[in-house]
């Protein structure tokens, strides 16, 4: 049965959470290959339609929009913790999620219930039936926004999916903008060269609307420059955050809480919201955001480190290593390493296996990731040093295991090389050693969701 031919179905019948999340899903592609649109502007009209039948949620708050390729999520997240300490209702909405699709989603910092969910994808499913061709990204957007303008938020931090000219989230008027760090990554849809990325990112940007910037590469700070002088829009680069000591490690952490930092400001010129220097530094101090260089928790007994960063290109891997360089120079690493299969293998393999002789290769659940005979293939066809180990691990609490018994003593463990990677390295970490997390880490979330499987027939396509 079609929901399309029999709408009263919708409302006859209460959708469990994992039924509304297979319906939101059901047609998702993971090969991360999805063919460019013939008319990709229509994207963003589908998407306004949709939103406009809804009596236009999004416009129910006020709206901070990030963009980059690495760090928006960062940058979003510090946003989000200043303008609650603040005193203000707030929204974060980011993507991807690591244990659990309810964190794509929250309302002072707590993640949406299974219920809420449910409902307001139940709802919205009439509208989303009527508009043909809505992306996976776009449906979930739309979620967020009816569960912003619901919970009454009065600000929404929006992190850009992919890009930001024709991303979904673009259909936001946001009273500022960030743009953080942009190299090369999703090239299949945002082009080949620095400039045409830069050119998909700077597409957040708005008439007359206030944005702050990373250091970019002169290409990219160029082409930026370039589209906010055409909307008349001030563009400032930022510096590093050094007011107080921040819970996410490197400078570039700096970098992207001092966008943070500096958006906020900017509302407080502009007489949207109140400033306090206190409230302000403890909201970025108080920042939650698991698996950006993230150590894990030690058990009593010790052992050998373990640090998960979301690594998955080869310049925010230079990132990672540039940092633990600078903070645990000279002590040995092992890698545990997987990738998906849509990114440039390559570039950061070569990368990995300069940096260390030991990697334990793996391949994550999630529908993404590239396979480990696949992986070993790759590093196979690459240059090795004398010495190199590579181990093949069949699951990811092997990986962390064999990682352990090779690497030498005083050195540690790297997860990463996804985010998937990174969240399964952090959960059969909390398999191996229970206890060690927080009560209300999202670890605790982890395997509580469907997995991602075809649509059961009863409940037909949308």
């Amino acid at each position: 049965m079609s929901i399309r031919s029999a709408p009263e179905f919708v409302s006859a019948v209460r959708l469990t959470y994992e039924e509304a999340i297979g319906i939101l899903f059901h047609d998702a592609r993971f090969d991360g290959r999805a063919p460019r649109l013939k008319d990709p502007e229509s994207r963003l009209e589908r998407m306004r339609a949709v939103l406009a039948a809804l009596d236009n949620p999004q416009d129910c708050f006020r709206t901070v929009h990030v963009t980059g390729t690495k760090g928006k999520g960062s940058t979003s997240a510090y946003t989000e913790s200043i303008l609650r300490h603040l005193g203000y209702r707030t929204g974060l909405f980011t993507s991807p999620h690591l244990h659990t699709f309810r964190e794509r989603m929250r309302v002072d910092g707590q993640l949406i219930s299974q219920e809420k969910c449910a409902e307001l994808i139940q709802r919205a499913l009439p509208y989303l039936e009527a508009t043909p061709d809505l992306t996976v990204f776009g449906r979930i957007t739309v979620i967020a926004f009816l569960f912003f303008a619901e919970a009454g938020v009065d600000w929404a931090v929006v992190e850009v999916g992919i890009g930001g000219r024709l991303d979904s989230t673009n259909v936001v008027l946001p009273e500022v903008c960030g743009i953080t760090h942009i190299s090369k990554d999703h090239m299949h849809i945002l082009g080949e060269s620095l400039e045409e990325i830069a050119g998909e990112k700077g597409g957040i940007i708005k008439h007359k609307t206030p944005v702050f910037s990373a250091p970019q590469k002169q290409g990219a700070e160029e082409v930026l420059r370039q589209v906010a002088d055409d909307m008349e829009a001030p563009l400032s680069e930022v510096q590093v955050y050094r007011r107080a000591a921040l819970p996410l490690v490197g400078g570039h952490q700096q970098i992207n809480a001092g966008i943070a930092y500096e958006m906020v400001r900017e509302l407080h010129r502009a007489g949207l919201v109140r400033w306090d220097d206190q409230h302000v530094d403890n909201g970025l101090v108080q920042t939650r955001w698991p698996c950006r260089i993230e150590w894990l928790p030690q058990p009593a007994s010790g052992g050998i480190p373990l640090v998960v960063d979301c690594a998955h290109n080869r310049d925010s891997l230079e990132i990672l290593l540039s940092t633990l360089a600078a903070t645990h120079a000279g002590r040995p690493f092992t890698f545990v390493f997987g990738v998906n299969s849509d990114k440039d293998i390559a570039p950061m393999l070569t990368l990995a296996m300069a940096a260390s002789p030991r990697i334990v290769l793996v391949q994550s659940r999630h529908p993404k990731a590239l396979p480990v005979p696949d992986l070993r293939a790759a590093v196979g066809s690459l240059p090795a040093d004398e010495g190199q180990s590579v181990v093949a691990a069949p699951s990811m609490k092997a990986a962390i295991e064999i990682a352990q018994e090779i690497t030498p003593s005083g050195g540690y463990i790297v997860g990463t090389g996804s985010v998937f990677v990174a969240a399964e390295v952090r959960e059969s970490w909390n398999e191996l050693h229970p206890g060690l997390f927080a009560a209300d880490d999202w670890i605790h979330e982890a395997n509580t969701d469907p997995p991602l499987a075809p649509l059961p027939p009863a409940y037909g396509t949308i």
